[in-house]
């Protein structure tokens, strides 16, 4: 609903500027274009924990479970910027209680235990530019052996100059579309663009699948554009 408003705003405010512009009739039409690609950037998230429930050894315990893993994955052929270590820390509760009652010559007696687990988590994010998938597994192989948890986090790309130049491409000719067919329907036919803008920001993001998660490896770029064209009579 937010991206229909800004939409809406963007082609109202459009064709007011076409207004001014051009004395003509125009029409305003919203284009949009989708490019999905390769990831050449890969985000792995790793993290270490401990149930201590003395802060300090927890502290202690996830610091030296990180050094561990950061050492193995630099062994690994990892280099140190690829590496952003201590990206993030919490500390987490579980608490629960049970009751359980006994009669004994008549008199019921109860007895309450209860029960609190902290944990405290320690993470790190590795960066691989790559889509090599062999190097990927291994890297999160060898954080699991040293102990962490580690999974592929996000996709994306490191350059998405030539991804964004092709999803533009597809939304001007989206707008053309979209325009041709208001004009046709009106019965009247299109002239020259008079106006012609990109929508904000394209959207990049992991790339959509039927099942509802991101297609392993694969990154989504969405142009929006916004185009004025004259109207011939």
């Amino acid at each position: 609903m937010k991206r229909l408003a800004i939409i809406f705003g963007i082609i109202l405010f459009a064709a007011l500027m076409a207004n001014v512009e051009c004395a003509n009739p125009f029409v305003t039409v919203v284009g949009e274009g989708t490019v999905t690609v390769p990831a050449d950037s890969i985000t792995i998230s790793v993290s270490v924990k401990s149930r201590d429930n003395n802060m300090t050894q927890a502290q202690d315990e996830v610091q030296k479970n990180m050094d561990k893993v950061v050492d193995a994955l630099k062994s690994a052929g990892i280099k140190d910027e690829e590496i952003l270590p201590g990206q993030s820390s919490g500390i987490s509760s579980f608490h629960s209680s049970s009751k359980v009652c006994r009669t004994i010559n008549n008199t019921t007696l109860c007895e309450i235990n209860t029960e609190q687990i902290s944990s405290l988590e320690k993470s790190a994010i590795v960066r691989l530019n790559t889509n090599d998938l062999s190097r990927i597994d291994r890297v999160v192989n060898v954080a699991e052996s040293a102990g962490a948890k580690a999974y592929v986090a996000g996709y994306s790309l490191s350059d998405a100059k030539v991804a964004v130049a092709d999803a533009r491409q597809k939304a001007v000719a989206n707008a053309k579309d979209n325009a041709k067919g208001m004009a046709e329907a009106a019965g009247v036919r299109l002239g020259k663009v008079v106006g012609i803008s990109d929508y904000a920001y394209p959207d990049i993001g992991p790339a959509d699948s039927y099942s509802g998660f991101g297609k392993e490896g694969m990154v989504q770029v969405t142009s929006y554009v916004v185009v004025t064209y004259e109207i011939v009579i």
